[in-house]
C-alpha cells in the first residue's frame, strides 16, 4: 500500500495528499478553504489548551468540582442553575441552558439587562448563578451583581486564570461563594484571524459548558433506572433522538394528582394544594388617603451607607475609572449601586448605568465618559439634589418631580433630611424615577 493510499485514521475513504485522479477536482477558490481550515486548526489549538489546563491547574479543577457540586445541589434541593450573558456570550449561554435542561438539571436563562428591569425575580435564594463573559468584566454583568440574593453562588466562565483578578467575583469570591471556570484562548483572536469576533473564545466556552453539564447529570442522576442518558431520553420524544428512542421505551412514574405541586415555570418553589389551600387570608390594613402619605424609609438608601469610588493605588494617573465605580458598587450591594464620586458629588443606580453603557472601555476614566457625552449628566452634584423632610407628603414630592421633567434641570436624586436646618442630617437618597413609578 503506497502512502497515498493509507487510510486516514481508520476511515478508507478518506486517502492523505496527494489524491489519485479519481478524486473530485479542487476548488477554484482555495484560499477561502485554506481559510477554513485555518480557522478550524486554530479551533483545535485553543481546545487543546483548555484541557491542558484543567489536566494540570489543580485550582481549575477544584472549582470546576465545585461548581458541579454546587449546581446538583441547588437543583436537588428545588433550585435551579441560572445562566446569564449577554452577546455572543449570551448566545453560548442559551445553549447551555438548553444542553443542562435536557439532562435534567433544570435551568433558566436569565438576560443581565431585562433582570434589572423586574426579570430579577428568576433568580430564587436557592438557586445558582453562571455568568459567561470572555472579559470577565461585562458592564451588564456588573451592575446585575449587588442585586443578586446574598446566598447565591456566583459560577464565572471567563478567560481568567486567577479568582482575584476577576471582577464578576469581586463580590462573591471573598465570601466563599464565587468560583472561577477559566476559559481562555491560547491567542487572541485578533492575531489568528484578523478580526476580533468571538471565534475560539465561544468555542472553548462552549465546551467547556458541555463539559459542566454533562459532569452534573452524571452526579445529579444516580437512581437505578434515571441515568443521565435515560433522563435525556425522557425528555426527547421527537426528532431523529425520539425516534431513536422509541425502540427502548421508558417506563413514567404513575402519578397522584391528589398529591401533586404547583409551581410557575420560573419558581424553584412548589407548593402542596393543601398548602395553598390552608393559607391564611391577609388582612386588610387600612392606608391614609394620598394626600397624606409620605415617603417609607424601607425604600430609601441610607446614607451612611453609600460608598466613595477611589482610583487603586497602582493606577498612576489617580482618576477614577469606570471599573473602579462598578467595582465599587458590587462590593457594597447595601448601597443598591448609589456611588459617590466625591463627598458632595453622588451617581444614582441609573446613571450609573448609563455610565457603562455595553461596549463601553472599562478602563477609560470618569472625566474621558463624561467628555464624550457631554450632554449626559452622570455626576449629580449636591446643589442639584431635591432635599425634602422625611414628613413630606407624597403627593407633593410626585408634582415637584414631575413638573421638573419639563424645564432643563429635572430632578434625579431625592434626598429625605431628619432636619432640614442642618445639612448633615440626611436619612437617605432615593431616584426620582422610583418616585414616579411607585
Amino acid at each position: 500500500m503506497t502512502i497515498s493510499e493509507q487510510p486516514f485514521h481508520g476511515h478508507p475513504g478518506w486517502p492523505l495528499t496527494p489524491p489519485d485522479s479519481s478524486d473530485p477536482p479542487a476548488p477554484k477558490d482555495v484560499s477561502s478553504v485554506v481559510t477554513a481550515i485555518h480557522v478550524i486548526s486554530t479551533e483545535r489549538a485553543a481546545l487543546a489548551h483548555l484541557e491542558h489546563i484543567y489536566q494540570t491547574d489543580a485550582r481549575a479543577q477544584a472549582d470546576l468540582a465545585r461548581a458541579v457540586g454546587q449546581i446538583a445541589r441547588s437543583v436537588s434541593e428545588g433550585g435551579k442553575l441560572v445562566v446569564c450573558g449577554v452577546g455572543k456570550s449570551g448566545k453560548v449561554g442559551r445553549k447551555i441552558e438548553a444542553t443542562m435542561n435536557s439532562l435534567g438539571v433544570y435551568s433558566a436563562f436569565l438576560h443581565p439587562t431585562e433582570a434589572l428591569h423586574g426579570d430579577l425575580g428568576l433568580v430564587r435564594p436557592n438557586d445558582t448563578i453562571l455568568l459567561i463573559s470572555f472579559s470577565g468584566r461585562s458592564p451588564e454583568l456588573l451592575s446585575l451583581l449587588p442585586h443578586l440574593p446574598v446566598t447565591v453562588p456566583v459560577i464565572a466562565l471567563t478567560s481568567h486564570t486567577h479568582p482575584e483578578a476577576c471582577p464578576l467575583l469581586a463580590l462573591h469570591g471573598p465570601a466563599g461563594l464565587g468560583m472561577l471556570l477559566p476559559a481562555p484562548v491560547h491567542e487572541d483572536e485578533e492575531t489568528s484571524f484578523g478580526v476580533r469576533a468571538p471565534t475560539s473564545s465561544t468555542t472553548v466556552a462552549l465546551s467547556l459548558g458541555d463539559a459542566l453539564a454533562i459532569a452534573t447529570a452524571r452526579k445529579l442522576h444516580t437512581a437505578t433506572g434515571k441515568s443521565p442518558a435515560e433522563v435525556f431520553r425522557g425528555f426527547h420524544p421527537g426528532g431523529a433522538i425520539g425516534a431513536a428512542a422509541a425502540a427502548t421505551p421508558l417506563t413514567t412514574p404513575s402519578i397522584d394528582l391528589s398529591m401533586g405541586t404547583y409551581d410557575s415555570p420560573t419558581s424553584s418553589v412548589s407548593l402542596r394544594w393543601e398548602e395553598i389551600a390552608n393559607i391564611p387570608s391577609i388582612p386588610f390594613t387600612l392606608q391614609p388617603p394620598p394626600e397624606q402619605r409620605i415617603i417609607s424609609l424601607d425604600i430609601l438608601v441610607p446614607f451612611d451607607q453609600i460608598p466613595t469610588a477611589s482610583a487603586p493605588s497602582s493606577h498612576t494617573s489617580g482618576d477614577v475609572r469606570l471599573l473602579d465605580i462598578l467595582l465599587t458598587a458590587i462590593q457594597h450591594p447595601n448601597a443598591k449601586s448609589w456611588v459617590f464620586l466625591s463627598p458632595t458629588e453622588i451617581i444614582p443606580p441609573r446613571h450609573l448605568r448609563s455610565l457603562v453603557s455595553p461596549g463601553e472601555d472599562m478602563d477609560m476614566s470618569v472625566s474621558e465618559a463624561m467628555a464624550r457625552s457631554p450632554g449626559t449628566p452622570f455626576v449629580v452634584p449636591r446643589s442639584d439634589w431635591l432635599l425634602v423632610p422625611h414628613s413630606a407628603p407624597l403627593s407633593e414630592l410626585r408634582r415637584l418631580a414631575s413638573e421638573s421633567r419639563s424645564g432643563s434641570n429635572a430632578i434625579s436624586v431625592i434626598a429625605v433630611m431628619k432636619d432640614m436646618a442642618s445639612p448633615d442630617s440626611c436619612i437617605g437618597v432615593m431616584e426620582a424615577e422610583d418616585l414616579l413609578n411607585a
